[in-house]
């Protein structure tokens, strides 16, 4: 009865009344989606989108991101895991052809996102992500095809492609080929080209927090950029620290100082740009 009251009143009141009401159920719905999307990201802006994209766009460019950053780690990681076989001329008929790194590329993805991209068609995702990861995939075999000689160079010893070349080729043609920007970052990194800009610095600055969650990215919109700016942070793996751990600033086998990192510490981020289409 008081339902029905409090309705007629509304009614009684105008169309003024009722659109107020109607704003304010609006209202909170907005803030509740907002509220469970942010709980698994970290906003810059605190998820205010200023691009005037609507939110479920922005939502989907940001699950597109990351879903993408997540890929070029996995294909670096099948790099970092292989790494022993490049360097050991014994170990001939393991080799990694491009059909094999695919097929552990796709079992990492798939067990890290729960995206299973050889049945693409049925993953609940983005249209937009589906073709994006498609291409990812398609420029990561290319990359590990095109290396063939230098992973099989007749002789032992340490080969130069190793996780950091494999993301740096990855990354450089996927974003001529799509306009969405991929860039391996740090805050020291040993090639300059993978400086942090401003942005990318400040969500470094706040992963090399040892409190900082695991994994948890930082996506900014604003509208000044046109874009949806997310990052994603890596960490060493036991594999990393043949170069990158102690004794800090000894040359490793690469001729670069170590920088003395620990088994877990962040190693920096995979930073993906991705413009704002209307």
């Amino acid at each position: 009865p008081r339902l029905t009251s409090f309705l007629q009143c509304v009614r009684s009141r105008g169309d003024l009344m009722a659109s107020r009401l109607r704003w304010v159920v609006a209202s909170f719905l907005a803030f509740s989606v907002a509220g469970w999307a942010s709980s698994d990201h970290a906003c810059a802006k605190d998820r205010q989108p200023e691009s005037g994209a609507p939110l479920h766009t922005i939502l989907e460019l940001e699950t597109t991101a990351r879903l993408l950053a997540i890929l070029l780690d996995s294909g670096r990681n099948v790099i970092n895991e292989n790494q022993g076989l490049f360097d050991d001329q014994g170990k001939t008929e393991q080799r990694l052809t491009p059909e094999v790194f695919e097929r552990q590329l796709l079992d990492i993805f798939h067990s890290r996102s729960g995206t299973d991209l050889r049945d693409l068609e049925a993953a609940r995702i983005p249209a937009g992500a589906k073709k994006l990861l498609k291409e990812l995939v398609l420029l990561s075999k290319q990359v590990v095809a095109e290396a063939q000689p230098e992973i099989n160079r007749p002789g032992g010893g340490h080969k130069e492609f190793i996780p950091a070349i494999f993301g740096a080729r990855v990354a450089t043609r996927f974003t001529e080929r799509t306009h969405v920007r991929l860039k391996q970052t740090a805050l020291a990194p040993r090639n300059p080209l993978n400086a942090p800009d401003a942005v990318e610095r400040t969500a470094l600055e706040a992963f090399a927090d040892p409190s900082y969650p695991r994994e948890k990215v930082i996506s900014e919109v604003t509208a000044k950029s046109g874009s949806l700016h997310l990052m994603f942070p890596l960490y060493t793996t036991r594999k990393c620290l043949d170069c990158h751990g102690d004794p800090k600033g000894e040359l490793d086998r690469s001729g670069y100082p170590r920088e003395g990192l620990r088994l877990g510490q962040n190693a920096g981020a995979i930073s993906v740009v991705i413009p704002i289409r209307p």
